[in-house]
């Protein structure tokens, strides 16, 4: 029996594999979401994903460590599949076969996820099957409790507020590194980001301000451009 999914959800470990912003908006289709998880190596790789919206959700590694980002992967993992979105498809773009465990005891809980290594072609319809397109451990037997355990829905760690002259310096590093948004709105959704995921939209405005103040840009009629010959932002 072949089934249209209502929505994808795609997690993807930028540490391991790097798939084309084109990839992945075809995958998200018109309701889907990303879901970008990185590390400081990866920053330079982000400004292309930004670009394709707010539906892009960056996550960026709390504390750098061995198998570090496969955590903060499942932890969201788990979050969304809580959701209980019942037809929603869980990709993850990874070639790590750490992620197969918690695969195999997901599907067998009846969600629909896989891990693929390259984000090709985005299909439209899927068919349900017990094939497997890689090879994962033996999952350890669960004990037989004869009750299903309530989903639990982590919540990301905190963080400290950040300031506008802060965020104002993580941008014009930021711009030297992951390049620069090409509009206005690209520019405020990189800016709210780095914020944190709760609106800032004063701060995302004084950032906007200072960056106009100090010639880095200017703003006019809406359309955003960008003054090179502005000595901080060239500079260090």
């Amino acid at each position: 029996m072949r089934m249209a999914m209502t929505k994808t959800y795609l997690l993807i470990d930028l540490q391991n594999r790097k798939p084309s912003p084109e990839c992945v908006a075809a995958w998200m289709g018109t309701d889907g979401e990303a879901w970008i998880f990185f590390g400081e190596q990866e920053i330079g790789l982000l400004a292309s994903y930004m670009e394709l919206g707010e539906r892009v959700s960056l996550v960026d590694i709390s504390k750098p460590g061995k198998n570090s980002l496969d955590f903060h992967l499942v932890l969201y993992l788990g979050y969304l599949v809580g959701r209980h979105e019942r037809n929603a498809r869980y990709v993850i773009v990874a070639e790590d076969g750490d992620y197969d465990p918690a695969i195999v005891h997901a599907r067998s809980k009846g969600r629909k996820i896989e891990r693929i290594a390259n984000l090709g072609a985005a299909p439209s319809i899927v068919e349900p099957s017990s094939k497997t397109t890689f090879c994962p451990p033996k999952p350890a037997l669960e004990p037989a409790t004869g009750k299903a355990s309530a989903p639990v829905r982590p919540v990301p760690k905190a963080k400290k507020p950040r300031s506008v002259s802060f965020v104002y310096g993580e941008m014009l590093k930021d711009f030297r590194v992951a390049g620069k948004p090409k509009s206005l709105e690209a520019l405020k959704r990189r800016i709210q980001w780095r914020f944190g995921p709760e609106p800032a939209h004063d701060n995302v405005a004084a950032v906007i301000a200072r960056l106009e103040t100090m010639d880095v840009i200017n703003v006019i009629n809406g359309t955003l451009n960008y003054i090179q010959a502005a000595p901080e932002f060239m500079t260090g």
